[in-house]
């Protein structure tokens, strides 16, 4: 049995095995990869083991260890870790979906001449994650939080001879910046208000009122923007449909249980600033639904396989983001659970096929189910792990229906009609995207006839997530996990629905679900016509969809373009008037007088200039200062004869 004091070795071992792998991989069998799957697998027995002693009561949540760190000024400042219900459930999810990508990564990166780099980064990026659960305090926080937002710039543009994998490194690492500089400010307020960084003391001070409502609405909303960043939420969602640039395991690992996972438990881990504050709550619910509905309708018309999942992650972080802010925080971390577990089933079935087809467009697709039976299957449970049409084997549809009833109890009604109708369309996209890769028939045959299943390394972790996927909802929501783990300590579990609308609140995400499959199945399973003739009836909306409500384009004018031309501003002031005017120029002018002092020393030598020997002889000092002095001397003489007499 793994001691709770030890519980830092879970996150060390990956950090451990990114060094080694660095290190010595290259003369190594597979490259040292074997050491961070090793690592890994020994992080998540720990992480199991861990979750069991929280399970029989051998472990106490909120268990924390504090370590003197470095003190500034008055400030102590202590590392710690912290074990309680959702960090621990945290850890297992994270450990499991790595070790899982890991293995799967044997297969599809074989080929990579990077490989070793490549296994490097996915052990320092599970580490960040690890580390960032365990944290105790904002200041460990913040720095995984940015060793991860590191970590995820070299994944996506791991294959950085394409610009577009180059390109969306750049735009994901700046773009979450943007975020990150405001959740600064806010760790700032926070140290200015209580005079510590331990979530723990800090949660104490808020609930024993020493703060004011104001103040902590501030707080919040300056963390929450970290979270809409990391998370992407509406403004800052645009990076995460092109971080697909990445190769398919780091999107599988990206989208499930590591940074995008991020901002949503960091809200949970500021959820006392959140409960202080109305106004805090409401925009978090706000920006939540819709950028749940926006994501949702924009995977309608992507035509990239890892783009519609891309989608339908941001449209589903915007479900647990509707869910922090209802006041459902149980059924926010619930979600944050199971979508982990199908979106990475998802995420590795998508690759298998595009590691067999060589392309990621879904038109070029069709009829796979015939040639990859395994990894069809695959992907239908994580569609109907995410989509909620048969409860007992629809993972989503518990944790859902959790943040349903939340905004219904809350009196939120347009926040839980939106979030039904976003129901609707998650089943339609994912139908739509289901029928065109794997139904109907092939519509190229070239590429169908060489499509053939993965091998083992990517099969097994497909086969291991499936029963996960469908099954964790179910498990977690009969044995009571969320009420007794993940439930908000200062209020006990999460709201739901009272009297007779839970009776009917469990039937309207699944009515919706239902009505989108079939919706997608007479549209795309089948003859694309209807489907064709649609797209050209709405060509307005459906151009409108495909370029993404003009977010980039309007990024682009906005703000890349005016950087851009001060760029060539800035150069064309530092290369003409700094390096040739100023720099060049004060050369020039040391030149001309120490040609002049030369031409002086030798008249004098030859007795030409009867006033040279008036000239003292200690003004050649040798010291470099002296010359300069000099030199800015006669400029200035020189600008002001030049200002004044001509």
């Amino acid at each position: 049995m793994v001691s709770p004091s030890a519980a830092y070795w879970i996150a060390l071992l990956p950090l451990a095995a990114a060094v080694l792998i660095l290190a010595l991989g290259r003369y190594l069998p597979l490259r040292g990869a074997w050491i961070g799957i090793v690592a890994i697998a020994a992080s998540l027995v720990m992480s199991v083991d861990l979750y069991w002693q929280l399970l029989d009561g051998t472990l106490k949540p909120g268990y924390e260890v504090l370590l003197p760190w470095f003190t500034a000024g008055f400030h102590l400042f202590e590392w710690g870790f912290l074990l309680d219900g959702p960090s621990v459930i945290m850890l297992l999810v994270v450990s499991a979906v790595s070790l899982l990508v890991q293995v799967y990564s044997l297969g599809y990166m074989r080929d990579s001449p990077r490989f070793k780099r490549f296994y490097f980064y996915l052990s320092l990026f599970t580490y960040s994650m690890l580390s960032l659960v365990l944290a105790n305090n904002y200041i460990q926080f913040f720095m995984c939080w940015e060793l991860m937002g590191a970590c995820s710039y070299f994944l996506i543009s791991f294959e950085f001879e394409r610009d577009a994998a180059a390109r969306a490194g750049n735009k994901a690492f700046v773009t979450t910046r943007v975020g990150d500089i405001v959740f600064y400010a806010g760790l700032l307020a926070v140290f200015f208000a209580f005079q510590t960084f331990n979530f723990v003391q800090i949660q104490q001070h808020i609930a024993d009122g020493m703060i004011s409502t104001r103040f902590a609405s501030l707080i919040a909303i300056l963390i929450f923007c970290g979270a809409v960043g990391k998370s992407a939420q509406v403004p800052l969602h645009t990076w995460l449909p092109d971080a697909m640039e990445g190769p398919t395991p780091v999107s599988a690992l990206i989208h499930s249980a590591t940074m995008v996972a991020a901002g949503v438990y960091l809200v949970a881990r500021s959820y006392s600033f959140f409960t202080a504050s109305p106004l805090a709550v409401q925009t978090v619910a706000w920006v939540g639904v819709v950028t749940a509905l926006l994501a949702a309708l924009m995977a309608l018309a992507a035509e990239d396989i890892k783009r519609v999942l891309a989608y339908s992650t941001i449209s589903q972080l915007g479900y647990m983001m509707v869910g922090m802010g209802v006041l459902g925080y149980g059924a926010a971390l619930f979600h944050l659970t199971t979508h982990a577990a199908f979106k990475a089933l998802l995420f590795l079935a998508a690759g298998s096929v595009i590691h067999a087809m060589h392309t990621n467009d879904m038109w070029k697709m069709g009829s796979l189910s015939k040639q990859m039976l395994t990894t069809g299957l695959a992907f239908f449970c994580g569609y109907l792990a995410l989509v909620g049409l048969v409860p007992i084997f629809s993972s989503s549809f518990y944790s859902k229906e959790m943040i349903l009833s939340a905004a219904w109890a809350g009196h939120q009604n347009v926040i839980f009609a939106l979030g039904s109708f976003t129901a609707f369309l998650t089943a339609l996209y994912m139908g739509r995207a289901f029928a065109l890769t794997f139904l109907g028939e092939p519509r190229e045959r070239d590429r169908f006839a060489h499509a053939q299943e993965s091998g083992w390394s990517m099969t097994i972790p497909l086969m291991v997530l499936m029963p996960v996927a469908l099954l964790l909802g179910f498990v977690m929501h009969s044995n009571g996990v969320v009420e007794r783990f993940l439930s908000w300590p200062a209020q006990g579990s999460a709201p739901t629905a009272a009297g007779v609308h839970e009776r009917w609140i469990p039937y309207v995400p699944l009515a919706a679900a239902w009505l989108g499959t079939v919706l997608a199945m007479s549209l795309y399973a089948g003859s694309l016509d209807r489907a064709r003739w649609i797209a050209r009836a709405f060509r307005p909306f459906y151009a409108l969809l495909a370029r993404k409500f003009f977010f980039d384009e309007f990024y682009d004018f906005a703000f890349v373009r005016p950087v851009l031309l001060l760029s060539r501003v800035l150069d064309v002031v530092d290369r003409v008037v700094v390096d040739r005017w100023l720099v060049d120029g004060v050369g020039m002018l040391a030149w001309f007088l120490s040609s002049a002092r030369r031409w002086f020393e030798d008249a004098s030598a030859v007795g030409e200039v009867p006033v040279a020997p008036a000239i003292p002889e200690n003004v050649d000092t040798h010291f470099v200062q002296s010359y300069l002095l000099i030199i800015v001397i006669g400029f200035l003489c020189l600008a002001c004869w030049k200002v004044f007499f001509s």
